[in-house]
């Protein structure tokens, strides 16, 4: 049997604005916020919020179970006690008639053919948590055009259903689109294009790894896949142990098994799909197994519970980032933590390089993808300045902006270039192979090839080229002229958000971070050694061009006066207003789901700690990581730099670990660090066990010269001295084969560089000697230049 409760959808449009008759305004005290339900089956519960301005209205209605926020109303009527209206843009017609007595509003909500009592009583509009300005308190709502945005406590906002077990064992979240089909033994959650079933089954057993063999005897009698490895990661709090099988698939092929033990009851879930449909539709399983709640299991809750003194925590944290440092191997690192509008604690760790000086909080390090959180602000205080709405379609500043589709051209909004949510899927590898003949206007003209994985606000898509548009836009409409769009962002960042906040070190300038002298050095792994090695500074220039998107470079002091500036709602440590607080918080609504507790918001992961809400987001170069992330009601957080590419199992246990101490929680940060210490060892040594060092001349001499892709360019292979070497332009690379259990080659290994540990497949096509980098729906095909 399928469930699928009707949810209200739709791009949102501009906050509507309609006259009311001069009759009601003067006598229905409409202006404020309502709460209260729909008497549907089940209740919805909708918050409705009215503003009127001089006769005229506008408002907005948030449904938090069916994760819709900010929704439009439109045909706002007030004559005497009788109110009308509808919710824009969507089918039906949803509307709400009803008179007002009082303090409640009182009718029958319609859409389409149904229709449900309803019943909205007044409430006092919720203070701000920061104390922010009279002026920015009375702002009416900021329209969110685009996907209906999510509650971060409440339902994913692609979740048109949560499933409830008919036994009342678990209940599990069921994406827009999928479809829910229940058996006698299992229930299997199947995606639009089939591409993907997830199986889920119950049983009464202990032994993991026999239920899950049982699991896949009882869903497919003739499963009969080679394990590849069983795993044995952390349990979450309350779950006595978990097991995780990944399956050595045929090619295209995707099969795993996550199980579960509580109380004596196994819950398993078996993923069989499509790697394509996994790669388009990635987020959606992981929102659904993240959603999955066993309902026996009572989870930790510290909602209203005060953290204590960072000071009073520091020993433990100081010896726990030692010890972890020193265990990942990772050079060096800077930690800079807030609390209660102050800067309580930096310092930093290991050093710069090899040999060089001692790392501090003062040390410029690159902060990747942190940055696109600086790129919304900057938007968000241009919004302010009226040079643009969230909602103006891009092309009206941009005119040079184009997407594969031209319909969509027309309607993408500045919201949808820094939202995660329209559809365009990471393509980093164009950046990389293409960075020395890209400028920002390429970034932008590049968008127009780009294919579509999902629909508008199906699921979380992360697109750095689409960022990094956002942020030139946002410099078109400050008054950048084409051909000028990078420095022009940089000059507007610098002007309204740099220098207010006082952050004199943040910068897109390599020639500054070199004059000034005071940086790290990037490290990248090295696959000979298994461990960190410098690599030159140069390498981080191919982020360049998407600017906006993750090309800044800052220190832990100067990120924490920036975290201030955030916790103070857009306002500085000294006081100045940098952007307002109705704007600022618009770039912190959910807008789609990532997991179950997580969303993306505009450039923010809008997640939560045990039921505490935290703000973050990660950055990763191709030497450098950071982590940005705090929590706007209790005032904590903290920011971690390193000086090492992709070590964001050290800088999230950081996180974590102050979270644990500062709450007084037990400690589950430090059992993810040896589990991921192990797992971190082992893929090393399925990398490095498999490679060759000799290469056979013969085999390779096919593929030597010059090959080109339409997307990422051309590159030319090399064989001297019995390396093989790619040279990209941007990179070289030395290549080395990677053979099977049968000593017969696989792929070639790239051991440097921006690709190190990306496999290049030599193969024929049509009797022509091709090169395939990656797989799937993601995959280049390099062809011989003559």
């Amino acid at each position: 049997m399928q469930h699928a409760f009707t949810r209200l959808t739709g791009l949102v449009v501009a906050l509507a604005v309609v006259a009311i008759t001069s009759a009601g305004a003067r006598s229905t005290p409409i202006a404020g916020t309502w709460e209260g339900q729909i008497e549907a089956p089940p209740p919805l519960e909708v918050v409705v919020r009215f503003e009127v301005d001089a006769g005229v209205a506008a408002g907005t209605i948030d449904i938090p179970a069916q994760g819709a926020s900010m929704l439009t109303l439109e045909e706002i009527e007030v004559d005497g006690d009788a109110v009308r209206f509808v919710i824009a843009g969507l089918p039906g017609t949803p509307t709400f008639e009803g008179t007002l007595d009082d303090e409640v509003i009182a009718g029958t909500f319609s859409q389409g053919d149904a229709s449900f009592p309803f019943e909205l009583e007044r409430v006092d509009v919720d203070a701000d948590p920061r104390e922010a300005s009279d002026a920015d308190a009375a702002a009416p709502a900021a329209p969110g055009p685009g996907p209906a945005p999510v509650d971060p406590a409440g339902e994913p906002a692609d979740a048109v259903d949560v499933y409830e077990d008919p036994a009342g064992v678990f209940t599990v979240p069921v994406p827009t689109g999928w479809t829910v089909e229940e058996r006698d033994e299992h229930l299997a959650l199947v995606s639009p294009d089939g591409g993907i079933r997830l199986l889920l089954l119950t049983f009464g057993d202990d032994d993991l790894e026999a239920v899950i063999e049982r699991a896949w005897a009882t869903v497919d009698r003739e499963f009969d896949v080679p394990v590849d490895a069983v795993l044995e990661p952390p349990s979450d709090p309350g779950i006595e142990r978990t097991a995780v099988v990944n399956y050595d698939a045929p090619s295209g092929e995707v099969y795993q098994a996550i199980a579960q033990l509580h109380e004596g009851v196994v819950h398993v879930l078996l993923v069989d799909a499509e790697l394509e449909a996994v790669q388009r539709r990635g987020t959606q399983i992981n929102l659904i197994f993240s959603g999955y709640r066993i309902v026996a299991l009572e989870e930790p809750e510290l909602t209203g519970v005060e953290p204590r003194p960072v000071g009073d925590v520091l020993d433990e944290l100081e010896a726990f980032i030692d010890q972890t440092l020193q265990a990942f191997g990772i050079p060096g690192a800077a930690v800079a933590i807030v609390q209660d509008d102050e800067v309580v604690y930096t310092s930093g760790f290991g050093v710069r390089g090899a040999g060089s000086d001692a790392m501090t909080a003062d040390t410029h390090m690159m902060i990747g993808s942190a940055g696109k959180t600086i790129t919304t602000m900057l938007m968000a205080a241009l919004v302010d300045e009226g040079l643009f709405d969230w909602d103006t379609p891009v092309v009206e500043g941009l005119p040079e902006f184009a997407v594969a589709d031209p319909e969509l051209t027309e309607s993408m909004v500045m919201w949808h270039l820094v939202c995660a949510c329209s559809g365009v899927p990471r393509r980093d590898l164009e950046l990389l192979f293409n960075a020395d003949e890209m400028a920002a206007e390429d970034v932008v003209e590049s968008l127009a090839t780009f294919e579509f994985f999902t629909e508008f606000g199906e699921a979380f898509q992360y697109s750095n080229q689409l960022v990094g548009t956002g942020g030139f836009a946002a410099a078109a409409a400050d008054g950048a002229a084409w051909g000028d769009l990078w420095q022009g962002y940089a000059d507007s960042l610098e002007r309204r958000v740099l220098e207010p906040i006082g952050m004199p070190h943040t910068t897109l300038s390599f020639e500054h971070v070199v004059e000034r002298a005071e940086h790290a050095r990037p490290h990248q792994l090295d696959l000979d050694t298994g461990g960190y090695g410098e690599v030159s500074l140069d390498v981080e220039r191919l982020l360049v061009p998407i600017a906006p998107a993750g090309a800044h470079w800052s220190t832990a002091e100067d990120m924490a006066r920036y975290m201030l500036t955030q916790l103070g709602v857009g306002v500085t440590p000294d006081g100045t207003r940098v952007v307002s607080a109705e704007q600022l918080r618009t770039t912190w609504e959910p807008t789609v789901p990532i997991t179950a507790t997580a969303s993306y918001g505009l450039g923010w992961i809008v997640g939560e700690y045990r039921g505490v809400r935290v703000l973050s987001h990660g950055g990763n170069t191709l030497g450098f990581t950071s982590d940005f992330a705090f929590m706007p009601d209790v005032g904590v957080g903290v920011v971690v730099l390193t000086n090492a590419q992709g070590t964001n199992l050290f800088s999230e246990a950081v996180r974590e670990r102050l979270f644990e101490l500062v709450f007084e929680q037990p400690s589950q940060a430090e059992a993810y660090v040896a589990f991921g210490l192990e797992q971190t060892e082992q893929m090393l040594a399925d990398l490095q066990d498999p490679l060759r060092s000799d290469v056979d001349e013969a085999a390779v001499a096919p593929y030597l010269g010059t090959f080109a892709s339409p997307v990422l360019g051309t590159i030319t292979l090399a064989f001297e001295d019995g390396v093989l070497t790619l040279d990209a332009g941007e990179f070289r690379t030395e290549l080395r084969p990677s053979v099977d259990d049968e000593g017969e080659i696989e792929h070639y290994v790239a051991m440097q560089g921006p690709v190190a540990t990306a496999a290049f497949e030599f193969t024929e096509e049509e009797g022509d000697s091709v090169i395939v980098l990656g797989e799937g729906v993601v995959s280049y095909t390099f062809v011989r230049v003559e």
